[in-house]
């Protein structure tokens, strides 16, 4: 994730200043509310409400994205998806050192290559409610790409995300 993605909670005030949640293995991941850091005898310690549904909001940020995925957004939804490299790569017929070198950025000219579209459509797939997958998935295919992919409909994302929103201080609604 090469740009900063911010995410916030709906209906909540906002923080002074973002915090770099860094514990998603991803480098520019910002949060705009949402955090409660505590002072402890052991070191601060920090809650993120409803972790979960920030994590499919990461996944689904990563997934609408219309740049190829790189290594680290490879990793952070092999992980959401709780697979091993070895569990990956029977599933994508390829070796866990090919995973590896998806998720190390040792993939060669054309990088993580059809890798991308398959690890997109396994997330959808796995995260996606049993009754929705079909209409959602449809609704994505269905529009033409045109330097963009096609956002996954409110309804579905509502269920997956819970209250959490992608975007900047700059648009956020009041």
């Amino acid at each position: 994730m090469t740009a900063r993605a911010e995410f916030f909670i709906e209906g909540r005030d906002l923080l002074p200043a973002p915090y770099h949640y860094t514990a998603s293995g991803l480098a520019n991941v910002f949060l705009l509310n949402g955090v409660i850091e505590r002072a402890t005898d052991y070191g601060p310690m920090v809650h993120v409400e409803n972790i979960n549904a920030l994590h499919h909001a990461i996944g689904l940020h990563i997934v609408e994205q219309p740049a190829p995925m790189d290594g680290a957004e490879f990793r952070f939804l092999r992980k959401q998806l709780q697979l091993s490299q070895a569990e990956l790569g029977t599933y994508m017929g390829v070796t866990d050192q090919t995973i590896a070198n998806y998720e190390k950025g040792k993939s060669g000219k054309d990088g993580i290559g059809p890798a991308d579209a398959y690890m997109r459509a396994l997330y959808l797939l796995r995260i996606l409610p049993e009754q929705t997958r079909v209409d959602a998935i449809k609704s994505m295919i269905d529009v033409p790409v045109q330097n963009a992919r096609p956002k996954l409909p409110q309804a579905p994302r509502q269920k997956i995300v819970g209250r959490w929103r992608e975007g900047g201080r700059g648009k956020i609604a009041a």
